[in-house]
Order: C-alpha cells, then sequence, then structure tokens
C-alpha cells in the first residue's frame, strides 16, 4: 500500500462556517472487538446536509464525531442535542465503544458587557474565560459534566470570520479531547501505587539480606530478587503504552492552549490556566509513576548484577583455591615419583649386583677364579648403567608426549 506524505498535512481540516451555531464534538475509545480497518482506509470525513455538517475522524486510539447545528436565537436556553451518545457512535461505525468526552460548544455574537448574566441564564458554576485569539472572541467554561454527559462551553465571536473561527472551535474542544485521553493513564497510575510500595519495601528487605547473606545461600536470594524483576518488568509492560500516550496528549493539549493566546478576562480565572492547574498535576502523577518503574527496574537489575558479581568471584576464590591445591598435590608427587625413582634405581642396580655376585660365584666353583676387584668395579659401573637407562627412557617418554 503506498503512502502519500503530502496528504497528512491536509488530513484534518477543520469545519468552516458563520454565524450562531452549537457545536457538539463527541470522542469514542473502540473496543478490542471493534474492527479498524476503516481507520487506514480514511482519517477524517466531512459530510453535509440541510441542516448541519458532521465530521468524523480517525485517531490511533480513537474516533470523534463533530457536529455543527446553525443556530437562530443563541441568546435563549442552551441547546438541546438532536442526537444520543449512541447515535455518535453509530455515527463513528462503533458498535461497541467507550465514551471518552462530549463538548458542546455554543458560538455566539461578541460577549456582552454583563457576562454574569449570561452565565446565571445557562447555569454555569465556577467559570474560567479568556479573552482568545488576540482579542478576537473570547471563550467561558465551568467543565462540569452534566445529564447527557457534556461539558459545556460558549465562545462569543467578536472579530473571527468563517475558517479563523472554525480553527479556533476545534482547538477549543481538542483540548478537551486529548485532555480527557491524557487522564486516562491516571487511573493506571492510581492502581499501581500500592504496588509499587510493596515493591519498594521489597527492594530495600532484598537489598539488606543481599548484604548479610553468604553466597553459600545466594540461590534462594537470587530467585527472590528475580521474580521481583519479572513483577516490575511486567508491571512496566503493562503501563508503558498509556503513560507514553499520557505524555503526548499533554503535550498537545499544552499547544492547544498555547494557540488561543489568551489574554485576561477581569472577574475570571484564564480558560487555560484553570485547565492546566487541574490538569498537569495528574499527568506528572503519571510521569512520576513511568519514572519510578522505570527506576525500580534499574535497581533490581543493578542488584541483581551485585549478586551475581558476589557469587562469581566467590567462585573464583574457590577455583583459585582447587587449582591450588591440585598444584600442591601434583608437586607432592613429582617429590614422590622422584623417590620411587631414586628408590628404583637402588633396586634395579641392587638385583643386578645380586645377579653378577651368583655368577661370579658360580664361576668360582666351576674353577674360574676372580679377582675381588672385578667385584668392586661392576658396582658403580652397574649403578651408572641403570641411571642412564632410566635417564633415557623417561626422555624418550617426554618427547613421545
Amino acid at each position: 500500500m503506498s503512502l502519500d506524505f503530502n496528504s497528512e498535512l491536509h488530513a484534518r481540516p477543520s469545519i468552516y462556517f458563520e454565524g450562531p451555531a452549537f457545536v457538539e464534538h463527541v470522542a469514542f475509545m473502540p473496543t478490542a472487538s471493534n474492527a479498524r480497518a476503516d481507520m487506514i482506509d480514511h482519517v477524517s470525513k466531512i459530510t453535509e446536509d440541510a441542516s448541519f455538517k458532521t465530521q468524523v475522524e480517525h485517531h490511533t486510539e480513537f474516533v470523534t464525531v463533530t457536529r455543527v447545528y446553525p443556530v437562530d436565537n443563541p441568546g435563549g436556553d442552551w441547546p438541546v442535542s438532536t442526537s444520543t451518545t449512541e447515535d455518535y457512535a453509530q455515527i463513528a461505525g462503533l458498535a461497541d465503544a467507550r465514551l471518552i468526552c462530549r463538548v458542546g460548544i455554543l458560538v455566539t455574537g461578541p460577549a456582552p458587557d454583563e457576562l454574569g448574566t449570561v452565565l446565571r441564564r445557562f447555569e454555569f458554576g465556577d467559570t474560567a474565560a479568556s479573552s482568545i485569539g488576540d482579542g478576537a472572541a473570547q471563550v467561558c467554561s465551568d467543565f462540569r459534566v452534566h445529564d447527557d454527559q457534556g461539558s459545556r462551553i460558549i465562545l462569543f465571536n467578536k472579530d473571527l470570520n468563517a475558517y479563523r473561527l472554525g480553527r479556533m472551535v476545534r482547538r477549543i474542544y481538542e483540548i478537551e479531547t486529548y485532555r480527557a485521553m491524557a487522564l486516562l493513564g491516571l487511573p493506571e497510575a492510581r492502581r499501581l501505587s500500592p504496588r509499587l510500595m510493596d515493591f519498594d519495601a521489597k527492594l530495600v528487605q532484598l537489598t539488606s539480606r543481599n548484604l548479610n547473606t553468604s553466597t553459600s545461600q545466594h540461590k534462594p536470594l537470587l530467585d527472590e530478587i528475580s521474580a521481583l524483576s519479572a513483577e516490575i518488568i511486567s508491571a512496566t509492560a503493562e503501563t508503558r503504552t498509556r503513560f507514553g500516550a499520557t505524555a503526548a496528549y499533554a503535550k498537545i493539549v499544552e499547544e492547544r492552549i498555547t494557540e488561543l493566546r489568551e489574554q485576561h478576562v477581569a472577574g475570571f480565572q484564564r480558560f487555560g490556566v484553570f485547565v492546566a492547574r487541574r490538569f498537569n498535576p495528574a499527568v506528572r502523577t503519571c510521569h512520576a509513576t513511568a519514572v519510578r518503574l522505570e527506576q525500580l527496574s534499574h535497581a533490581t537489575m543493578h542488584l541483581i548484577d551485585l549478586l551475581q558479581t558476589r557469587i562469581q568471584v566467590e567462585i573464583e576464590y574457590q577455583n583459585a583455591v582447587q587449582i591450588q591445591a591440585m598444584a600442591d598435590r601434583a608437586a607432592t608427587q613429582v617429590k614422590i615419583q622422584r623417590a620411587v625413582e631414586g628408590f628404583s634405581i637402588i633396586a634395579i642396580s641392587y638385583y643386578l649386583l645380586s645377579l653378577l655376585k651368583t655368577v661370579f660365584e658360580t664361576l668360582e666353583h666351576s674353577g674360574y677364579h676372580l679377582s675381588p676387584l672385578v667385584m668392586l668395579v661392576s658396582i658403580p659401573v652397574v649403578i651408572v648403567a641403570v641411571c642412564v637407562t632410566i635417564l633415557r627412557v623417561k626422555h624418550a617418554l617426554k618427547h613421545e608426549a
């Protein structure tokens, strides 16, 4: 399958519109049972009819549906959506999916002087508000989830044309979408918190035992450290993707807030500051959990290396002792062998001299008289002959070896 990488520049166009409107944005995370082949075929698809525009976008992990309804009287009650969450899931082509977030954005005219009156009419609570786009619009939200599982945002448009308005609305609902996706890592971090404390306690205990345990009992200790390392690696593998996605989504949220080019509205906390102050601690929790897992993994591997080093040193020491003992035994055997060789020379010489003595006595009885000097001279001759013979045999054996 060939890919046109230049088309990625135009893969996610905004929905451009003018005038008062109500924008609904819904994000779903498909379950494993949903077919995801269509995400490869297209990234974004926009459809339009007489009453609204609809955009379906397939992301790496989630699917979003954005719908723009024209509004005739934006000064009345909050618009009532004509589509349920199930309807949007069907539009996204998902039979079974998890709702990530639902955002309703009311786009109306310039902000009134008495902003509080409008916010109370729409039942906004503790509201954050900012002037955005260098004063071209104003955004307000209390970030509360209502009965329809959605949050509400008001965008007061002053100078934004259709193109800038579409891009600005997109930035706003992307802040909410990516913020919700990033926070999916927070339950994982909370779930891991007691396990991390248990990992820390086990690591401290095993480290102390490594200092006090003799190398003869290293096998059970090594098994326990290996088991702890396997648990930590398993926990890291289970959460690596989620925590990595949290960091990536948090970066996108930060970028989108920067792109709003906020300015302060008197009497209100800024929109981006409200999000950041409540969002960043959760992201830092996920990051700290990921770092803690990585540090625990390195610590256990380091402890295994230390224990294996101790074992290796002990094995090398034992080998050295055994080699020295073998060398001592070999030296003793050499000494014994030399002594035996000396005794062998004496014994062989003794037997040869005894044989010569018998010969001389036999000759004496036969009438042949030999001088005693012959016997005396034969003694050193026999001894020298035996020594030379044994030395030549040893020399020949040495060369054959």
